[in-house]
């Protein structure tokens, strides 16, 4: 996702979760808000723009990349309804695919 994007808000369209991380990451421009600006700094540094990405660092160090909430949705639904289905473990499904 570029910054240079402006995210186009339509009624019912959650915002995009990664903004305030890249827009922090790349500009250094924290929200006006005091404690939300505390918090995204301290959540912050866990997270490296990768190629214009946005990744999140585990504390194993591997990189997970983020995406939006409605690719989130569709990747778990291919997840759980694959020729496992339901008797996949869905919690460590869940796990190993969000971070």
């Amino acid at each position: 996702m570029e910054l240079d994007e402006e995210p186009v808000a339509e009624p019912n369209t959650p915002v995009d979760w990664r903004q305030p991380y890249l827009v922090y990451l790349l500009r250094e421009v924290l929200p006006t808000d005091q404690t939300e600006a505390r918090w995204l700094a301290r959540h912050a540094k866990s997270f490296v723009i990768v190629e214009g990405e946005l990744y999140k660092q585990s504390h194993t160090r591997i990189l997970q990349h983020c995406i939006p909430i409605k690719q989130g949705n569709q990747l778990l639904k291919d997840i759980h309804g694959g020729v496992c289905g339901h008797h996949a473990a869905p919690k460590t499904l869940v796990g190993n695919t969000f971070c």
